[in-house]
């Protein structure tokens, strides 16, 4: 009897722990231009708030991965315009909101980001803050 009990358990708390590991890296990337593409990055920092809800990272309609505290993604598209979209995934993101920005991408250009959590009394949700390569740099 113990031993189901213990199964039960793991069965539960295992969909739940693997739902706080992203898909970013812990490792900031190595910034550089590359002529016919527009390269985006983005970092999530580290916080308390929200902690256990992955920001999933949307860029022209596909998912390019799920920020865990503390990640960054960094993702190629061709030059012109793009729409990024950011949402809770995960069990936790319940309530959580998203938000969504737009740019237009030159040539071998580079566009920061930083992924933070906007709280208030009853909901929280993420927000997309364009920043330049030394903020990006210093956002961690």
């Amino acid at each position: 009897m113990k031993k189901l009990l213990g199964i039960i358990v793991l069965s539960l708390l295992i969909p739940i722990l693997s739902s706080c590991a992203g898909t970013g890296t812990k490792t900031i990337p190595t910034i550089s231009s590359s002529s016919g593409s527009t390269t985006l990055y983005f970092t999530r920092p580290s916080a308390y708030i929200a902690g256990a809800v992955l920001a999933s990272v949307t860029v022209n309609g596909s998912e390019i991965g799920k920020l865990g505290n503390g990640e960054y993604i960094q993702h190629t598209i061709n030059p012109g315009n793009f729409t990024i979209r950011m949402k809770g995934s995960g069990l936790n993101a319940l309530g959580m909101g998203g938000n969504s920005i737009s740019g237009t991408g030159k040539d071998g250009s580079n566009h920061f980001y930083i992924i933070t959590v906007k709280q208030s009394f009853f909901s929280s949700k993420f927000l997309i803050n364009e920043t330049t390569e030394t903020g990006y740099k210093q956002a961690q």
